[in-house]
């Protein structure tokens, strides 16, 4: 039988173990939520003519043609027209960059420190074409949330064919036509430097003469 005095200090050692025990789960619990990864979003996104977008402004009725908010087409100069604003440049800014110019923009006149919310309605087409030596050849949507270049336009059709000529990979775009090899574009690494395919861009793979 333990005495008195004898468990008093087990009693301690015991207390003081569940106490770095605990403060253990817990400073391990935290260590997995210091730095989420962001996640890709709209926000990311820039805005090009032929997106449509929906702005809302919280409290304003009038600006907001219902629940739903005022609907957007982008046009080819990259414009909207809005109430009380008129046209306003749109093209090559985030969702929040617009939001922050609407709400400076009506703060300065009109309403005071607005609340406003822009959110995407719809993308524009982003479709290229492939042709040529490769396994399925046809027309390829690009994906809004990442960059395409080349190399995986190619592996969405199906890669090159036997016949395939590495040498001979033409890009038209606006009219105009350049030329590229196979193995300069997959051996890129440089984001900066690699050559990002852009809506109605036509791929045409070129044959061997072997």
């Amino acid at each position: 039988m333990i005495g008195i005095f004898e468990f008093r200090p087990f009693l301690e050692m015991r207390i003081v173990s569940l106490m770095l025990i605990a403060s253990l789960l817990i400073s391990t619990s935290g260590m997995g939520q210091e730095k989420p990864p962001a996640p890709r979003s709209q926000s990311d996104y820039r805005l090009a003519p032929e997106d449509s977008i929906v702005i809302s402004v919280v409290g304003e009725p009038s600006l907001n043609e219902g629940q739903q908010g005022i609907f957007r087409k982008v046009t080819s100069g990259g414009t909207i027209t809005y109430p009380y604003l008129g046209p306003i440049k749109v093209v090559n800014k985030t969702p929040a960059e617009v939001e922050d110019l609407i709400r400076t923009l009506l703060d300065k006149d009109y309403i005071i420190n607005p609340q406003v919310i822009v959110s995407m309605k719809e993308y524009r087409s982003r479709r290229v074409s492939v042709s040529g030596a490769v396994a399925k050849p046809g027309v390829y949507e690009l994906s809004v949330e990442q960059k395409t270049d080349i190399p995986q336009i190619i592996a969405l059709a199906g890669g090159l064919t036997k016949s395939a000529s590495k040498s001979k990979i033409e890009v038209t775009r606006n009219g105009k036509i350049q030329n590229f090899r196979y193995d300069d574009l997959k051996n890129m690494k440089d984001d900066d430097k690699k050559f990002w395919l852009e809506a109605n861009d036509l791929i045409e793979i070129g044959e061997s003469i072997f």
